[in-house]
């Protein structure tokens, strides 16, 4: 875990709020003929505004740059799931759009408007957001269960459990895991930690009825496997962690600050990462500095390693916080412990 920076300007940050933009039309006046006859006819704007960037500002906020002055078309802005009365106001390029109420913490949204230039041309876009979380706590990776386990005494499926390090909202965090095939993505909903307390991320549910995330004050709330009334519990479908050999990144929100990261290998892997979904990972762990390689990039010597079993998990030392290798151990047998102290 290494002490998030600030973060990135609006054009990252529009990656930040896991922003896809959708340019579903754009209202232009027609184009004059190109008859060669016709006389020579005055230079006119016949060009729609383009939209540059774009992501929210704060929890009432959001921002919006175009590549030239703009005005907001009057009845033309929507936000779903709604947030109070919306307002649209237009500083030469930039547009601001302002929410009556906080959007709520990780939950996603929809913002449609249409802006128009000095020309009337008019451009209508649909932007996707994160709901801004001004809190957002800071956590470390504590225990990591790669693998299920099918035993009728002790069963494990796989988990992550976290250590809240300071307290704030979970809305929005983002996990992201990687096997050398497949990039997986987890991005909790608001909840309020504090400092201390343990969140387990549940990768390989059943699909029970009582396997419910824990957002409220009831801990002992969700059942399942792993499920413990000592942590808030969170359920995954996304896909399980990597058997063997795999990568976790965990940021403060989708593109932001870097919270924390973990890298482990089978113990019979050796040489450079392989092209794939794990090594297209392991480089933005290794850019962010969530991980430190001995090399430019990721070789398998640099992460922990381990003899897989179903029946250990791997867990951080505590207070150890190198970002390499040696902040980790595998527990004894039948070892895990979800919801508590290593």
């Amino acid at each position: 875990m290494r002490q998030p920076v600030s973060d990135p300007p609006l054009a990252r940050k529009a990656l930040g709020a896991a922003l896809a933009v959708a340019l579903l039309a754009s209202a232009c006046s027609p184009v004059p003929s190109q008859d060669a006859e016709d006389a020579a006819l005055p230079e006119s704007d016949f060009r729609p505004p383009t939209l540059l960037e774009a992501g929210p500002s704060d929890g009432r906020t959001f921002a919006v740059l175009f590549d030239e002055a703009i005005q907001p078309v009057t009845g033309s802005f929507g936000l779903e799931p709604g947030a109070g009365e919306l307002s649209a106001s237009a500083d030469g390029a930039a547009l601001c759009v302002s929410f009556s109420e906080d959007a709520r913490p990780g939950l996603d949204y929809n913002l449609a408007g249409e802006v128009e230039d000095a020309s009337g041309n008019r451009c209508r876009f649909v932007l996707s957001f994160t709901g801004y979380n001004a809190r957002p706590a800071r956590l470390s990776v504590a225990e990591i269960q790669p693998q299920k386990n099918s035993s009728t005494k002790a069963p494990h499926r796989d988990y992550v459990e976290f250590l809240v390090l300071e307290p704030g909202n979970l809305g929005g965090l983002e996990l992201s895991w990687a096997s050398s095939a497949k990039l997986m993505a987890y991005r909790f909903p608001a909840a309020e930690v504090q400092a201390g307390d343990y969140v387990v991320l549940h990768l390989a549910p059943e699909g029970l009825t009582s396997e419910t995330d824990v957002t409220g004050t009831d801990l002992a709330a969700s059942g399942g496997i792993d499920a413990t009334s000592t942590a808030r519990d969170f359920w995954s479908g996304a896909g399980g962690l990597p058997d063997e050999s795999g990568a976790l990144l965990l940021r403060t929100r989708p593109g932001g600050p870097l919270q924390d990261a973990l890298f482990y290998a089978a113990d019979d892997r050796s040489g450079a990462v392989a092209e794939g979904k794990l090594a297209d990972l392991l480089s933005v762990i290794g850019s962010d500095g969530g991980w430190i390689f001995a090399g430019k990039a990721a070789a398998w010597e640099d992460a922990f390693t381990w003899h897989p079993s179903a029946a250990r998990s791997i867990y951080r030392i505590a207070g150890s916080d190198t970002q390499r290798a040696g902040d980790w151990l595998v527990s004894g047998a039948s070892g895990q412990t979800p919801g508590g102290p290593n």
